[in-house]
């Protein structure tokens, strides 16, 4: 670290220790921009004058003296500063307050979260969009079949080639049309409906239509119809909420 750096690092750490970084009067702002500044000044041209390409032990003998030199001048601006106000010796900041995950009763959420989806049982990333009407989950192999004489649908959602694909078979909801931006086709997709969790307090049936969605950084999008009435978003944060955590969380499967 170069030594202009260095000295200013040294000395606002110090400073910090005696309680917050905003000092509450005139004084002190007359102790830290005149004479913090003209000793810093100080500092840093004698420490220029006295650089030597060298290792010799004198040298660092005479370097080590500097910075006990440094240290003294801080620690004699510090008393100043204590004698001109001493509660200031003993402030205590105010712990940071730790981001909020609710707001007006609501679920706050980011662009991006961790949700766990029931079936398959896993967790999941997925991407907010509240300009999608419907979420959608990415599938490959999708087949339409009869159970019971109810349709059903069975597909393979597999995200990425380093993971097995997770094989679903779930009741077949409906059909939804969708036009994408890119395509001036109209594409028919099924749509099933899977339970969504999403942090410790947010649990919902959610209808996903189902898409290869192969080509996208997330596997799963969740839509206005899983977002509304119950969330807000902050789409300058990522994974507001906390990865849900299953009852059989930690059991061996049988």
């Amino acid at each position: 670290m170069p030594r202009r750096a260095a000295s200013f690092v040294l000395i606002c750490s110090l400073l910090s220790v005696t309680g917050c970084s905003i000092w509450p009067s005139a004084e002190h702002r007359a102790v830290t921009e005149g004479s913090i500044r003209s000793t810093l000044e100080q500092v840093v041209s004698e420490q220029e004058a006295r650089e030597i390409q060298c290792t010799d032990t004198a040298v660092v003998d005479s370097r080590l003296q500097l910075q006990g030199e440094t240290l003294e001048r801080v620690s004699q601006q510090l008393q100043m500063l204590t004698a001109a106000s001493p509660a200031l010796a003993t402030a205590d900041c105010p712990p940071a307050a730790a981001p909020s995950r609710s707001l007006d009763g609501k679920t706050l959420v980011g662009a991006t979260e961790w949700i766990y989806l029931a079936p398959p049982g896993r967790h999941y990333k997925a991407r907010v969009d509240s300009g999608a009407a419907t979420s959608s989950l990415s599938a490959i192999n999708i087949q339409k079949f009869e159970r019971n004489g109810q349709p059903w649908v069975r597909f393979d959602l597999q995200h990425d080639d380093d993971s097995d694909a997770t094989h679903i078979e779930v009741p077949l909801e409906r059909h939804v049309r969708i036009r994408q931006a890119s395509a001036d086709e109209i594409d028919r997709r099924a749509v099933v409906k899977l339970t969504v969790n999403l942090g410790s307090g947010l649990q919902q049936d959610t209808e996903f239509s189902l898409t290869d969605r192969s080509e996208m950084t997330y596997p799963i999008l969740l839509g206005r119809s899983f977002l509304r009435d119950m969330t807000l978003i902050d789409v300058g944060r990522r994974f507001v909420q906390p990865k849900f955590i299953p009852d059989d969380a930690g059991q061996p499967k049988p």
